[in-house]
């Protein structure tokens, strides 16, 4: 077998791992259609997202029998994340004062601009395990 007969097929299987390693790295920044990516905690619409979150479970708080004057305030946004849907929505992790103590959440908040009066709707709210007011 010839020199040129042995180096095809090397250069065959080179190229291929090449275009493939190509395609990987180029693919890593990209967001999955449907899929959440990070964002800043600092934009304004995951502000905005936070601060309809904390109204929204406020209000479910003191509709609670429990805890008529529950007092619930935004700490800081630990996080967040969107996800474009039928509009967006905004998965948030938050520090929080419930009544005057420190607790960490996860929000949802799905956001439609086209909803009016108000374009927002929180879906769900979770305390972390160890900060679980109802325990």
């Amino acid at each position: 077998m010839s020199y040129k007969m042995r180096c095809i097929p090397i250069l065959s299987t080179g190229l291929v791992v090449f275009f493939t390693v190509c395609l990987i790295a180029g693919m890593g920044g990209e967001t999955m259609p449907g899929g959440s990516s990070a964002t800043s905690v600092t934009k304004k619409e995951v502000v905005a997202a936070s601060s309809f979150a904390i109204k929204a479970e406020q209000k479910a708080l003191r509709e609670k029998k429990d805890s008529p004057a529950a007092k619930l305030e935004l700490v800081r946004i630990l996080s967040a994340e969107e996800q474009v849907v039928a509009g967006m929505n905004y998965r948030l992790k938050l520090k929080v004062k419930l009544d005057g103590k420190e607790k960490e959440a996860e929000a949802v908040v799905w956001w439609q601009a086209w909803r009016t009066p108000d374009p927002y709707q929180l879906t769900s709210w979770d305390w972390k395990q160890a900060d679980n007011p109802q325990k």
